[in-house]
This record gives C-alpha cells, structure tokens and sequence, in this order.
C-alpha cells in the first residue's frame, strides 16, 4: 500500500482535474495569463487578504454615496468619518466576508499594503507566481521553513536565507 496522499480533484467542464498547489497546478483560473474574450493576453492578479479587505471597503464606501445620492469622486474625509462596521452590507455573505477580512487580513492601510505589494514584487522576486504573492502577503509565517510548508512550491524559487530575509521584510510592516 502507497503513503502517498490522493491528490484533491475537481470538476471543470465535465473533466476532473487534479490540482497540486506545490507544483502550482492551481487549475485555469491561476494561468498566469489568460486570453480575454477579445483575444487579449491578461495577466492573473491573485490578491492578498489584506488587499480584498481594502477593494470591498472601498466597494462599500462607493454603494453608501451612491446610495445616499452623492456619487462623484472619492472623497478622503468622507473615508474617515465611516467606520467598518456601518460600511457593512446587510447582505449576510459580505457580512461575514468582510469579518473574516477583518480578522485574517494581516495590513490595514493602503500605505502599508502598496509598500508590501512593492517588496513582493521587486525584480529578485520576479520568479514568483501570483498565487505565490498572494499567500506570502496573506500568511504570517515566522520562518522559511513555515513558509516552504505552507507554500511547497517556493521550495524550488528561494533560498533559506533569501526566503527569511522576504519575510523579515514583510513582517516590519504587520
């Protein structure tokens, strides 16, 4: 009898496929580019917890002026004066998104989320995948070895050392 794990599988379009997120076979929606319905090249965006966190909020805020007859340009004082909580929809499914993003996302301003998206994506970081960024922005790992567990599939992209020194860095800013 084998020790190997059954690999997770899913259905797309009538085929199951296997997924291995340590060799990065994430399925289609994670190509690393995809053609629009034009027949233009996109490239994947796989965002960071903390990131979604900042797009619904913004999301919300827009719904509320809209909603309240402002609509126009994106005011900052206005961003101020509206907390989290009131920006909730009453939609149960946001609701419980946003909480979750409220507990897990690991950056709370947009400063703070554009200096880590700029680390993660500097040129010695080029070799890695967007899901890769993703998670190194969305997890606080504590050590290489943690990291590499997690994400598998850095095993093969950074060193030890490189990889401790990537989350050294991101962890000045959480």
């Amino acid at each position: 009898m084998s020790a190997t794990r059954p690999r997770p599988r899913r259905l797309v379009n009538g085929v199951i496929e296997d997924v291995d997120a340590s060799v990065l076979k994430l399925g289609p929606e994670f190509d690393t580019k995809q053609v629009s319905h034009d027949g233009e090249e996109i490239p994947l965006i796989a965002l960071n917890l903390s990131e979604v966190r900042l797009l619904m909020m913004a999301a919300m805020r827009q719904r509320k002026r809209e909603m309240n007859g402002q609509g126009g340009g994106y005011d900052e004082m206005e961003q101020d004066d509206m907390d989290e909580e009131e920006l909730l929809s009453s939609n149960q499914i946001v609701r419980k998104t946003q909480e979750y993003l409220s507990v897990f996302a690991r950056f709370r301003d947009e400063d703070t989320v554009s200096a880590v998206e700029h680390i993660l994506k500097t040129p010695e970081n080029a070799d890695l995948h967007p899901f890769e960024i993703a998670q190194l922005g969305s997890l606080s790992c504590e050590d290489a070895e943690e990291a590499k567990t997690l994400i598998p599939s850095l095993a093969n992209k950074k060193s030890d050392q490189e990889l401790q020194a990537l989350l050294d860095s991101l962890r000045r800013y959480g």
